[in-house]
């Protein structure tokens, strides 16, 4: 099933890939997201997507490598507030 939530893909400064998901549908602020990584590769952080969380109903993804990674030490296996 497919829902409208906020995703994102993007590799960061560090060159290593994270994901922020919205928590729930038209989330937009990331009071309302949490973050996931970091990740190897763009396809590791899309195939953690698929394998444990619903269809956000797309996505956006940055690798220019120019965002900075999330401010909190994030765990792929465990979503926390971003």
């Amino acid at each position: 099933m497919s829902c409208r939530r906020r995703c994102e893909f993007w590799k960061a400064t560090d060159g290593k890939w994270y994901m922020i998901l919205g928590k729930f549908e038209d989330a937009d602020e990331d009071i309302d997201c949490e973050a996931y990584g970091p990740f190897s590769s763009s396809d590791a952080a899309q195939t953690h997507l698929r394998n444990n969380h619903s269809n956000p109903g797309g996505f956006s993804e940055d690798d220019s490598g120019t965002r900075p990674p999330p401010e909190k030490k994030i765990n792929p296996q465990r979503a926390r507030h971003w």
